[in-house]
């Protein structure tokens, strides 16, 4: 089955039309850009263009960077305020299957990726604007977790502040000096969690082998597989088995 994955970030938002059995693209992601502070109705707007081009009737599931209700967005950290109390379903005026972003990565993962078939604990950290995390205990998802959130115990503020892809950009930090920044992250995870198996992804991913052997976890660490693009097919993957 095709359906419409759409990942929502904090610098843009990604739409492509997946076909989820296997996970492929059926053509490069439409991105629009936008800022932080770009309010909720324009990004909106831009999503409502974007799907016009895709089929009406494939089912549509949407990943959002906060905490998320059903249909309705409960948090945006890493966006503008105007976001919560948003019902997606009435935004767009049509059926949405909504996850928190990182949840919708690993739904992509765990249906056909890096953690596919994996029994225990599986964490999945997503890095970009912020540090998006995901529990599944053989199998079952534990959803809207936001570790990245939590306060960070020796350098204050939020752990994602220190260790995040953005931070890592706004702070100038070479691979190797945020590489020790996320080592911290996983620390601080891997002692509160005790994960089998930690997946990463995101855009930073792209450049695996220049930073990844710097880390070290107790659990066994991979990359996933589907990379910048695993929220936007998890999403749609999800979407897909609530219709059928």
């Amino acid at each position: 089955m095709d359906a419409i994955g759409v990942d929502i970030g904090g610098s843009g938002v990604r739409v492509g039309l997946v076909d989820t059995i296997t996970g492929t693209l059926r053509a490069p992601p439409q991105r629009r850009p936008h800022t932080t502070g770009a309010p909720a109705e324009g990004i909106l707007d831009g999503l409502r263009s974007l799907l016009n081009a895709l089929p009406e009737d494939a089912p549509l599931g949407i990943g959002f960077p906060g905490v998320v209700r059903g249909t309705r967005v409960e948090t945006a950290p890493n966006i503008r305020s105007t976001w919560p109390s948003t019902d997606m379903a009435e935004a767009l005026g049509r059926e949405v299957h909504l996850l928190n972003d990182a949840d919708a990565a690993a739904a992509a993962e765990h249906a056909l990726g890096a953690s596919q078939g994996f029994g225990g604990t599986v964490l999945m950290v997503t890095i970009g604007t912020g540090l998006g995390t995901c529990l599944h205990r053989d199998g079952v998802l534990v959803p809207n977790l936001e570790l990245g959130l939590l306060p960070h115990p020796t350098r204050g503020g939020v752990i994602e502040a220190h260790a995040s892809g953005r931070t890592r950009r706004d702070e100038g930090l070479d691979l190797r000096a945020w590489a020790e920044r996320f080592q911290e992250a996983l620390d601080l995870y891997e002692g509160w969690l005790n994960p089998d198996l930690i997946v990463l992804a995101g855009g930073i991913t792209e450049s695996w082998e220049q930073w990844s052997g710097w880390l070290t976890t107790r659990a066994t660490l991979r990359k996933a597989r589907f990379g910048a693009d695993a929220g936007l097919i998890g999403a749609a993957v999800a979407a897909a088995a609530q219709r059928t």
